[in-house]
């Protein structure tokens, strides 16, 4: 609900506040006196785009101002903490126009962008009346107004939940069907690598291996002769160390038997005889099995080239070369599986999209006969309000390609426009298309009239509502919009009594003249004020006692009506 508007330095307006309340608020005043400014300052409330040339004379920036209660629009509320800006106490937005071009947008007193103020505004305030913020001249929400007055909310939650998972699954399959060309490339790429690596063999500290054999390879002659050479020196040739030794050990012995202390020398001389003896040995066998294999040597050099080879593509170590090959065969795996989880997905989808076409039909039926009730209740409607004759259709058209399969879309298999012909035997066309201002206001007053509990925006302005009719017909209007208002919050500008007379608060908009220069000014009437409004709308220049009268009672009958409708 809008509770308070403040507009400074905008038109003519210098410095105006007015407090709203429930029901419907009137808005009354001469031709030219500011009222349709005041609807003017609430577009730029909704995100309208803004002019220097709005701002007041001699003033450098314009600022519009608005409170409202937001505490039955939940969805709002989830919008502004979603924007991160607090919702606890309500709603206040504030947009400012500077001459300078730098405007600004402020939201519960926090810098927002225009996106977001068209977002949260029109969630709250329709205007109706004009070409601008027409919900109804947007064919996309004709959909939305058919389903809320056929009560198919549930029924569209179960198919829009179906449809979700369809598109999830349709988006995983398209993305995995974009891929497959690619990963067909890149699987034999793969293969080739694992299949290489594998062929390798590779050994873990195999390389290392491969390197000290090298070395002895290389200098196989150099170790053949050393420990040959050694082995005779130590054992094989004449006066070998060991003979030597043992001709040592043989004089000690024969002397020990003089001095004990030599005994511990002819063990160790024992010891190091069988030692000596022991390293011959194996210097015989090492040379005995030492030969120069120039074949062997080129093996080993190709083996570690082959391994440097794959080092370079797969990593700096055989561990490491290893590791990439569980890699690479891993994703392989993903990719050979990738066919495999492709056509689990054709599949569910094929299930999924049979479940929603079916949801579709069944509320695309529900649709049709919703759309024949609400095109006969328009009509009643119309008529009352002075649009007789008026034909009002519900086009329902499901969206199929050539060959006759059914698109789904958010809203299932339907595109649902609504159509009119205001003047008999014309052939309906798209109401977006020609309905005047005063046509137009007209017909969304009988919507709202018809589906006076379900509307979702909470505020509705009606902006010259009774164009182009009066007598019977404006006092229908009246109480059309008196009823519309026990669900709306209703602000209605009108230039006649009888829809005036229902006002739950009524306010008369005037230029005055302060300082030498024009202003506009609102007041809330009260008693005999609003009899005094009244008697100037009935009676124009000369307001006799039987205009004040005719007033009085046109406000007694109206509250009268008013009573009666609560009981």
């Amino acid at each position: 609900m809008l509770l308070q508007l403040n507009i400074k330095d905008f038109a003519i307006i210098d410095n105006l506040q007015v407090s709203f309340g429930k029901g419907l608020n009137i808005l009354t005043g001469e031709t030219g006196a500011g009222k349709s400014i005041i609807v003017d300052a609430v577009k730029l409330i909704l995100g309208d785009r803004a002019s220097a040339e709005d701002i007041r004379s001699s003033k450098d920036e314009a600022v519009v101002e608005a409170m409202f209660d937001i505490s039955p629009c939940k969805d709002i509320a989830n919008i502004l903490d979603e924007s991160g800006l607090r919702s606890e106490e309500g709603l206040i937005i504030r947009r400012i126009i500077s001459r300078s071009g730098k405007n600004k947008v402020f939201i519960n007193e926090s810098m927002a962008n225009l996106a977001l103020l068209q977002q949260t505004g029109s969630r709250i305030i329709d205007i109706y009346g004009q070409h601008d913020h027409q919900s109804l001249t947007r064919p996309e929400e004709h959909i939305d107004i058919l389903d809320s007055f056929g009560g198919l909310a549930a029924m569209k939650q179960e198919f829009s939940n179906v449809y979700k998972e369809y598109i999830s699954i349709k988006s995983e399959l398209d993305k995995l069907a974009s891929e497959s060309r690619q990963l067909a490339e890149k699987q034999d790429f793969l293969s080739f690598q694992s299949k290489e690596i594998e062929a390798a063999g590779l050994k873990t500290g195999e390389d290392e291996e491969l390197k000290k054999g090298k070395e002895i390879l290389v200098h196989a002659e150099k170790l053949f002769d050393a420990s040959s050479s050694g082995h005779e020196v130590l054992y094989s040739s004449g006066g070998s160390v060991l003979e030597k030794i043992g001709h040592v050990v043989n004089k000690l012995k024969d002397v020990s038997r003089f001095d004990e202390r030599l005994k511990p020398m002819v063990e160790a001389l024992e010891s190091a005889s069988c030692q000596i003896e022991d390293a011959a040995s194996f210097l015989r066998d090492y040379s005995g099995g030492n030969r120069f294999e120039p074949g062997r040597l080129e093996e080993v050099d190709n083996r570690l080239d082959a391994i440097n080879k794959l080092r370079k593509k797969y990593g700096q170590t055989i561990e490491a070369i290893l590791q990439k090959k569980a890699e690479i065969d891993k994703e392989l795996d993903g990719i050979i599986h990738h066919d495999e989880r492709m056509e689990e997905l054709k599949k569910a989808l094929d299930v999924s999209r049979d479940k929603a076409i079916s949801l579709a039909k069944k509320l695309s039926d529900k649709r049709a006969g919703a759309g024949r009730m609400l095109k006969k209740k328009i009509e009643q409607e119309l008529a009352d309000l002075g649009m007789k004759k008026t034909v009002f259709e519900v086009k329902i058209k499901k969206d199929a390609d050539e060959a006759g399969n059914f698109q789904l879309s958010e809203n299932g298999i339907d595109k649902i426009e609504f159509f009119i012909s205001p003047n008999p035997g014309e052939e309906p066309k798209p109401l977006a298309k020609i309905a005047s201002g005063g046509e137009l206001s007209r017909i969304m007053l009988a919507i709202k009239r018809t589906m006076t509990r379900t509307g979702k925006i909470p505020v509705l302005i009606f902006d010259e509502v009774d164009a182009g009719i009066g007598g019977g017909t404006a006092e229908v209007v009246g109480k059309k919009l008196k009823e519309v208002s026990k669900n709306h919050q209703v602000l209605c500008i009108t230039h006649l009594p009888q829809i005036a007379a229902y006002a739950d608060a009524h306010y008369s908009v005037e230029k005055e003249v302060r300082g030498g220069r024009t202003c506009a000014k609102i007041k809330e009437l009260k008693g005999e004020e609003k009899v005094a409004e009244l008697s100037r709308m009935l009676g124009g220049v000369k307001i006799t006692e039987k205009t004040k009268e005719h007033a009085v009672e046109m406000l007694e009958n109206a509250k009268i009506q008013a009573i009666g409708d609560r009981r």
